[in-house]
């Protein structure tokens, strides 16, 4: 018992753990109210998705520092996967300061005529969409080499060890890239109507979706803890 409720305050302790929770409820919330079409649900879920905005408008340093450490991807073991990398910095780089622009809007700091406002929230959810799918392709890319690891492992008994490690690390990164379909799908979702299947899932569908892929978040996040040792 103390063993799990130090996991769950290490979870809460960091940024991106506590981001996951934060999530896991918001998406609940809505959920459960769309479920029984209470809007005081859905109003606390909207609430809870703010809170993750006000922490995200903050991210552009921390952003800063990790594009720049990355690179041109000189340490990727192709180019492809370097081209991956810089093209998917770019577009987290571009997406921060546009919600940020979106959300000055939005509280009336900044005055944007409507049809501006509308195209720089489409590009908003646009950026989120797209980074998401250029992180499927990577996690695509990164279960065919751990594919390609395991077929080259010889049968040997020192390689049973090695072949357990990454049926693990396949098994996780196979979940991970389920997990990003269901984001794909929330964030295109999100869109206006004309793009692709924006607003054509109804909004239990897409609560249920993006609840489903926050639980699997967390799931994800304690499987990594306890099975990469």
């Amino acid at each position: 018992m103390s063993s799990l409720i130090e996991d769950i305050c290490e979870l809460l302790d960091s940024y991106n753990g506590r981001d996951k929770v934060v999530r896991l409820t918001c998406y609940a919330f809505k959920l459960y109210g769309c479920i029984i079409n209470d809007k005081a649900w859905q109003s606390a879920g909207s609430r809870l998705s703010g809170a993750r905005l006000m922490l995200r408008l903050f991210d552009d340093i921390p952003m800063l520092r990790h594009t720049y450490s990355y690179g041109l991807g000189g340490h990727e073991t192709s180019k492809f996967a370097a081209a991956l990398g810089v093209i998917a910095n770019i577009v987290d780089q571009t997406f921060l300061p546009v919600e940020k622009a979106c959300w000055l809007h939005e509280v009336g700091i900044i005055k944007l005529h409507p049809d501006t406002a509308y195209k720089l929230d489409t590009l908003s959810t646009s950026l989120w969409a797209i980074s998401l799918y250029i992180a499927l392709l990577q996690t695509i890319r990164s279960i065919r080499q751990l594919w390609w690891s395991r077929d080259c492992l010889s049968a040997s008994e020192g390689s049973v060890e090695a072949r357990r490690g990454l049926d693990t690390r396949l098994a996780l990164q196979t979940v991970t890239a389920v997990k990003m379909c269901l984001d794909i799908a929330h964030a295109v979702s999100c869109l206006p109507q004309g793009y692709l299947w924006g607003e054509k899932i109804g909004a239990t569908k897409v609560a249920a979706i993006a609840t489903t892929s926050s639980v699997m978040g967390i799931a994800l996040y304690f499987a990594r803890k306890r099975l990469l040792k």
